[in-house]
């Protein structure tokens, strides 16, 4: 075969090829990406980690943090009462904290300052975190709210005020709370962490929850006339009414909207983060409604939450619901990170 006949095949052949692989670039490209946070069969949900510079701020319900020892309440988990099993959790939950890299971290279901501190030891050694914990009021799940934190903090303590339940005489308050007084980037702040009575559908349990929620509102009317900024943040186990979560949830309760509003006025209202992620990605926590140990379209919804005072508010630069590991295998629920530019990182007031 001649050879000009040759180099024109050759010619033909390669510009087919090329033709080929433009056209399937193409089709990919104008199919519509796959649904960050939808269920898969793995159960891996994949994130879009944020890429703004600052301070990182998270909370995240670690599922019964316990060391599988004598004394752990009540309530029940796989691995209640069985060491090597409660340490094989902890380092599950250490890796999705290093992922994370938060620079300070409210954790709930914690079981005490200890199990904290085992936690930096095992698996976030060299992390910079220092542990905190106040000793809470719930003996029945013998949890608590616990705080890692590379930022100096100045103080920790808890509310342990009590109101009494509408349309009761029985006194009640936030059995698991803490909360930190620090300097964030040069604002001073006060972070309260909340673990709020579960079930947010139970109607049984609605006077309860929103009285734990008018404690934390006159917490939170405290440290702002104390001129402090202000984050609540953790597991309220109750929806935001005003902004929907992945499954849609509608509240029965008053909750978010009593700990939004903190002061007299719409100009120092705490607002929600979860407003600045699309619809599809707000979701923290996983229940297998039907037990099937699949995860299923409906079982996701937001009942965690971070709500930022004003000056915090204006600082906020990202906001991630962290999916990155399988719910039925590390916790039921998943973090909230969020980025602060705060007045000593931009050399603004």
């Amino acid at each position: 075969m001649p050879s000009r006949l040759l180099t024109f095949l050759l010619v033909l052949f390669l510009v087919a090829v090329t033709a080929l692989a433009v056209s399937g670039c193409l089709r990919r490209a104008a199919e519509p990406p796959a649904a960050t946070g939808g269920p898969q069969v793995s159960g891996h949900v994949p994130s879009t980690a944020p890429a703004a510079e600052g301070l990182r701020l998270a909370t995240f319900n670690t599922e019964f943090l316990f060391d599988g020892r004598d004394g752990e309440g009540q309530a029940t988990f796989a691995w209640k009462g069985d060491p090597e099993l409660a340490r094989a959790h902890r380092d599950a939950v250490g890796e999705v904290i290093r992922m994370i890299d938060a620079d300070v971290l409210m954790l709930q279901e914690v079981e005490h300052l200890g199990v904290l501190e085992m936690l930096i030891e095992e698996s976030l050694a060299g992390m910079g975190y220092r542990a905190y914990l106040v000793d809470g009021r719930d003996s029945f799940t013998g949890q608590d709210v616990g705080l890692l934190s590379r930022i100096p903090v100045d103080e920790v303590g808890r509310t342990d005020e009590r109101l009494t339940v509408p349309g009761t005489r029985q006194p009640y308050g936030v059995s698991k709370n803490l909360w930190a007084r620090l300097d964030l980037g040069g604002v001073p702040t006060t972070l309260i962490g909340v673990h709020f009575l579960a079930r947010p559908d139970d109607v049984s349990r609605k006077p309860q929850r929103e009285t734990q929620a008018e404690v934390i509102r006159r917490l939170v009317v405290q440290e702002m006339e104390a001129g402090r900024a202000v984050a609540v943040l953790g597991d309220f186990n109750d929806f935001d009414a005003d902004i929907p979560d992945r499954a849609g949830s509608t509240p029965i309760t008053s909750v978010l909207e009593t700990i939004k509003r903190a002061g007299p006025g719409p100009d120092d209202d705490l607002r929600n983060v979860m407003g600045e992620v699309q619809q599809l990605s707000r979701y923290t926590s996983f229940w297998d409604r039907n037990r099937n140990e699949r995860i299923d379209e409906g079982e996701f919804s937001a009942i965690d939450h971070i709500l930022l005072s004003p000056r915090l508010y204006r600082a906020l630069r990202a906001v991630e619901f962290f999916h990155d590991f399988d719910p039925r295998e590390v916790s039921d629920h998943f973090p909230i990170v969020v980025t602060l530019a705060l007045p000593e990182m931009t050399g603004t007031q």
